[in-house]
């Protein structure tokens, strides 16, 4: 048996696999508000299991707890093979190989819920980096003062909701989401101009009514001048919340 993990700002997912190939339905539940509470709810389901667990993969976003490293705080605790990624590397690895960016050798993946991320892939593999992949930190806005404005501060689930006071769900100015979905267009032009991908792929909460609507970041980017002979094509993500868990399914694959 292999636990996989997804640890969000928002969600903590749980899913477990009996052959290292199909993934059970996913348990969710709020994330923790500590590491110390993280780390004891995955030794929990450690221990709780009927089965032996052969390894464990967690996909966390280095946002989540400080960036606590959770696989060598398990290692003390747990003798096993323990593996940790990146939460929105893990999600982009799962579209490539099992969802919407099937079949396609460079993927760039943005995932937009409680924040921003992404990563590039390759060839089934989470690309090289020297520190990891944080297109949501990319500055778009920069305001008479200075002050600079990220991808994710002007898009994000919790940025909408600092600005509006409600969860983004809430939202029904359509005037807004569509000024939502031109900033994600030159995030995303960005990207494409850095990671030169056969298709890009979108997902997160945000995508979902109310909220940011595909067709009009695809009309927004088309207004956005590329010195790219052809844009890749944007999709939606297919695999729902279940991205991330996929993606740590492959990772393991990879290393066994």
């Amino acid at each position: 048996m292999f636990l996989l993990f997804d640890i969000g700002r928002t969600k903590f997912r749980l899913a477990r696999s009996p052959d290292g190939e199909s993934l059970s339905e996913p348990e969710i539940v709020p994330t923790p508000l500590t590491v110390e509470e993280g780390i004891s709810l995955i030794i929990k389901a450690v221990r709780d299991s009927d089965e032996s667990i052969r390894a464990i993969v967690i996909g966390a976003s280095r946002k989540v707890w400080g960036g606590a490293p959770m696989a060598e705080l398990l290692r003390k605790e747990l003798a096993m093979p323990i593996y940790s990624e990146n939460d929105a590397a893990l999600a982009a690895l799962g579209e490539a190989g099992a969802g919407a960016g099937r079949g396609a050798r460079i993927v760039g993946y943005l995932t937009v819920s409680s924040g921003v991320g992404g990563a590039r892939i390759v060839n089934g593999e989470i690309d090289l980096s020297a520190n990891g992949f944080e297109p949501g930190e990319q500055i778009l806005s920069v305001d008479q003062q200075g002050t600079a404005k990220t991808l994710e501060e002007l898009i994000s689930g919790l940025a909408l909701e600092a600005m509006f006071g409600k969860k983004p769900f809430a939202i029904n100015d359509s005037e807004h989401w569509r000024s939502v979905a031109r900033w994600l267009a030159r995030g995303i032009h960005n990207s494409i101009i850095h990671w030169s991908p056969d298709v890009f792929v979108l997902g997160g909460s945000m995508f979902k009514s109310p909220g940011i609507d595909l067709k009009i970041v695809g009309k927004e980017l088309a207004l956005i001048p590329t010195v790219l002979p052809v844009r890749p094509p944007l999709r939606p993500a297919l695999l729902g919340e279940t991205s991330a868990l996929h993606g740590a399914l492959a990772y393991l694959r990879s290393r066994n």
